[in-house]
C-alpha cells in the first residue's frame, strides 16, 4: 500500500471530500481541500477483480482510517459501480450534460460514518450504431470540462481521445456528451505484445522507437486493412525491412494508426482540435499519429483530470445538496 498521507490535519480545515478512483486493479484515495488541492493520498492494489461485493465497504474502511469524518462525505468513481463492485449503479443515458452528473450520485447504505456516493457510468451509442459504455472516464471528461474552463476554452468542441486499455473517443460539445466510440487498441497491443507470433523473440524496448512508431502509423494509411497490416509486423521483419529493435514500436503505430484514423473518418466534420487525457506514454504515441493527420492534440493528464473531475462533481454535490447527509444515507 502507498501512503503520502498526514492524515485530516494535512488540510488547514475540514477536507471538502474524500475522492476515491477505484478501478478493475487499483484503489486510489485523495483527501481534498475546498480549493481543490490534494492534502493527502493512499492507494493499494485491492482493485475490483480482487474483491467479492461485501469485502469493498472494509477495503475502503481499512483504507482511509484516520480519514474518516462524519462532516466528509466519500465520493467514488470506476469499476467499483460496475456489475461485480460494491454496488452496481445504472449508466446514465446520453446525450447528457457532464454538469448533470452530480444529479444521479448513488448514494450507498453503510455503516460508515459519513456519506458514500458513487459515480454513474455512461451508456450511448458508437459511430458504429452499437452500444457502448464507460465507467471512470465520465469523471475525467467531467475533468478535462474543468481544465478547458480554465484554459478559456469552455465554449470551443473539441474530440476527447482518452487511451488506455479499452481506448474512448469523446466528442466534448460545450460541456454535452452526445454520443461516444470505444475501441479495443490498448488490450489488443498488449495481447498481441505478450503472446501473438508477431513479436516472438523480438527485445523489448524501455523507449520508444519513433521510426518503428511512425512506419506503423504511415502503414496503417495503405491499403489492406488491420489484419493484413499486423502480418507484415512479422513478414518486414523476416524479410529484412524492419529492424529487431524497431518491430514492438511498428505493432504498436499500426494498432494506434488504425484507432486514429478509424475514428477520424467516422466524425461528420473535419476534426481540427484533440484533447488527449492520459498518461505521458500513451499520449505521446497518440500525438505522434495525429501529427501525421496534420492535427495538434492538447494533453491532459488522466489522473488530474480524475481528481478534478471529481472535485467539481463535489462541489457541484454540496450546493445542490437539498436533504441533510444524514438523511442521503442508504438511498
Amino acid at each position: 500500500m502507498t501512503q503520502h498521507s498526514l492524515g485530516m490535519d494535512s488540510c488547514n480545515e475540514l477536507p471538502l471530500c474524500i475522492a476515491v478512483d477505484w478501478g478493475t486493479t487499483n484503489l486510489r484515495a485523495f483527501l481534498m481541500d475546498h480549493t481543490g488541492r490534494i492534502c493527502a493520498e493512499k492507494s493499494n492494489h485491492q482493485g475490483m477483480q480482487t474483491l467479492a461485493s461485501d469485502e469493498f465497504e472494509s477495503v475502503l474502511e481499512a483504507l482511509l482510517d484516520e480519514w474518516i469524518h462524519p462532516d466528509v462525505p466519500i465520493y467514488m468513481a470506476g469499476m467499483v459501480g460496475g456489475r461485480g463492485g460494491w454496488q452496481e449503479v445504472p449508466y446514465q443515458l446520453c446525450p447528457i450534460e457532464l454538469d448533470t452528473l452530480s444529479e444521479h450520485l448513488r448514494w450507498l447504505p453503510s455503516s460508515l460514518p459519513c456519506d458514500v456516493a458513487i459515480v454513474p457510468g455512461l451508456q450511448g451509442i458508437g459511430v458504429s450504431g452499437h452500444f457502448d459504455v464507460m465507467r471512470g472516464e465520465e469523471t475525467q471528461l467531467l475533468g478535462a470540462l474543468d481544465w478547458l474552463s480554465e484554459q478559456g476554452l469552455a465554449d470551443q468542441d473539441v474530440l476527447c481521445c482518452l487511451p488506455g486499455t479499452h481506448c474512448k473517443w469523446v466528442p466534448l460539445l460545450q460541456g454535452k456528451v452526445m454520443q461516444f466510440s470505444s475501441s479495443f487498441s490498448g488490450e489488443l497491443f498488449a495481447r498481441l505484445n505478450q503472446e501473438s507470433i508477431l513479436v516472438k523473440g523480438m527485445p523489448n524496448n524501455q523507449t520508444l522507437h519513433c521510426a518503428g512508431f511512425e512506419k506503423g502509423v504511415a502503414t496503417s494509411l495503405q491499403a489492406g486493412g488491420l489484419l493484413h497490416h499486423l502480418f507484415s509486423v512479422r513478414s518486414d521483419y523476416l524479410c529484412g525491412e524492419l529492424p529487431a529493435e524497431q518491430v514492438r514500436d511498428y505493432l504498436s503505430g499500426i494498432v494506434i494508426g488504425h484507432d486514429v484514423n478509424d475514428i477520424l473518418s467516422a466524425q461528420s466534420s473535419p476534426c481540427s482540435k484533440v484533447l488527449i487525457i492520459g498518461n505521458d506514454t500513451l499520449s505521446e504515441r497518440y500525438r505522434l499519429a495525429l501529427s501525421l493527420h496534420r492535427i495538434s492534440a492538447l494533453s491532459l493528464d488522466a489522473r488530474d483530470a480524475s481528481i478534478r473531475g471529481l472535485k467539481r462533481l463535489a462541489c457541484q454535490s454540496l450546493l445542490h445538496a437539498s436533504v441533510p447527509n444524514r438523511t442521503k444515507r442508504g438511498h
